[in-house]
């Protein structure tokens, strides 16, 4: 029997990226479209902990039978003294993501600091049991200009330690195993086995 999985996003790509990482004999993941869930939640926690959790909280109530999963995330980079961090997603806002991107890589060549790490941690609610709450990082560096005008976020200008490529041109079969993410959902499908 499947276990219906409750992903805290109305984000199709995330949706994706979390089936494609999951074991799908076991879960079967939904999102907050099909549970017509449209009130934003406030992201005012200062860890990625905190804010996984917060997500997840909202949904407890109203879901309190379904597995419910959400994650924060967020991109450190050495020449912003390890930001955004937790602001990643409202970094630069004046400016587009290509724009932001184009800039990140300017100032990070220009600086000589372009250490960077991705970050993920994932909060998850079964009925019964405390919040499981996992942080995962993946460590590399940002390339000297996006690999493309159009990918998900900081993809195009993120390379993991021993690759040269972007997680944007990378395979999906090599980003869905050494990701943030990737580690984040491992850890949590660890988890998730061992209570089931």
């Amino acid at each position: 029997m499947k276990h219906k999985v409750l992903l805290v996003t109305s984000n199709d790509h995330k949706l994706k990226e979390f089936q494609a990482m999951m074991d799908e004999s076991m879960f079967e993941l939904i999102s907050l479209k099909d549970v017509g869930y449209t009130e934003e939640i406030i992201e005012d926690q200062l860890t990625y902990h905190d804010q996984a959790v917060k997500k997840v909280a909202a949904l407890i109530e109203l879901h309190p039978e379904l597995i419910i999963i959400a994650d924060d995330s967020g991109i450190e980079i050495e020449a912003f003294e390890y930001g955004p961090g937790i602001y990643s997603a409202r970094f630069k806002p004046e400016m587009t993501q290509h724009e932001r991107n184009q800039w990140i890589c300017e100032q990070c060549f220009q600086t000589k600091q372009s250490h960077a790490a991705f970050v993920c941690a994932i909060a998850c609610y079964i009925k019964d049991q405390p919040i499981f709450v996992t942080v995962n990082r993946c460590f590399g560096y940002i390339a000297n200009e996006p690999s493309h005008d159009f990918g998900f976020g900081y993809d195009p200008i993120f390379a993991p330690e021993g690759y040269q490529e972007t997680f944007q041109m990378l395979p999906s079969s090599i980003k869905n195993r050494i990701s943030h993410r990737a580690l984040a959902i491992q850890a949590l499908m660890h988890y998730l086995k061992g209570v089931l």
